[in-house]
């Protein structure tokens, strides 16, 4: 698969406009127990559990240097987001503690890591690429956090329920607005938030609200296959919310190693409207 997948983003990415496009690949996890995280890229033994979500970064993040460096132009940039919340489980009792500790994990984490991981900065290198393919996060740190996507998501939505375009996106919520639900065309209500917190799908809507700030009007999402669901919801979000503002979406659902699933893209090419996937 890693040379079919880059074969087929290499043709994609032929006619990027210079700097208009993005690639978002290599997402990647941290690990810690209560530790200081790790994201064992290049760990000899990593644990079982995360085989595949390893084995998803290595291969998403090849295929999307390599196909940065077959073309001809500088057009797309490559665009990395770490998952700062599903594996770094603290072993307390007290949940709220244990929260609180993850947090600050994952935070003294991106405060020394501003940089790619190891393993990244070496294949890009490997592949001729220099950190001016890169979209940072911002001038002091490559990397998109998805912890700090998914709450500035709840005040995003939050605010928007305040305004008189709520009903109109398909939004409704508790009275505390700790549970927010959208309703989209076609589908039953998806709950959005819970508990004050939000999922996949929330991170995947801040994260296409603030690409225009970087000048991105396309978006190639290399995500895992399990996700497709969710961050299918937030790109139709994001395009009712933004409208005419609202980037392309390219959504490249891709499958565990080893299994015969095929990929699965879904292309969001305009307000409201999901394209059939291929």
């Amino acid at each position: 698969m890693p040379s079919a997948l880059a074969e087929w983003l290499a043709n994609e990415l032929a006619h990027a406009a210079p700097g208009e496009t993005a690639v978002l690949a290599g997402h990647f996890a941290l690990y810690s127990a209560g530790a200081a995280a790790a994201d064992l890229l290049d760990a000899d033994h990593p644990p079982a559990g995360a085989g595949d979500m390893l084995a998803f970064t290595r291969l998403t993040w090849h295929a999307a240097c390599t196909a940065l460096a077959a073309c001809a132009s500088d057009g797309a940039r490559l665009l990395v987001l770490v998952d700062d919340i599903q594996w770094i489980r603290p072993v307390l009792a007290d949940r709220g503690a244990a929260e609180r500790l993850a947090a600050a994990i994952a935070t003294e984490y991106l405060q020394a890591h501003p940089a790619l991981p190891a393993y990244h900065a070496r294949v890009l290198h490997d592949n001729g690429l220099g950190t001016s393919r890169l979209l940072p996060q911002s001038d002091v740190r490559v990397m998109f956090s998805e912890r700090e996507l998914r709450i500035a998501a709840v005040q995003r939505l939050r605010e928007q329920l305040r305004t008189s375009a709520g009903a109109a996106l398909g939004l409704s919520a508790s009275d505390d607005e700790s549970r927010i639900d959208v309703t989209l065309p076609d589908h039953d209500p998806y709950r959005l938030v819970h508990s004050g917190r939000t999922n996949c799908a929330g991170g995947y809507l801040e994260l296409l609200a603030r690409l225009p700030q970087h000048g991105v009007r396309r978006l190639i999402a290399l995500v895992p296959y399990r996700c497709l669901g969710q961050v299918t919801v937030g790109a139709t979000l994001a395009h009712r919310l933004f409208g005419p503002r609202a980037l392309d979406v390219v959504t490249v659902a891709v499958p565990d190693v080893g299994t015969s699933v095929a990929a699965s893209v879904v292309r969001t090419i305009s307000p409201g409207v999901r394209a059939p996937a291929e």
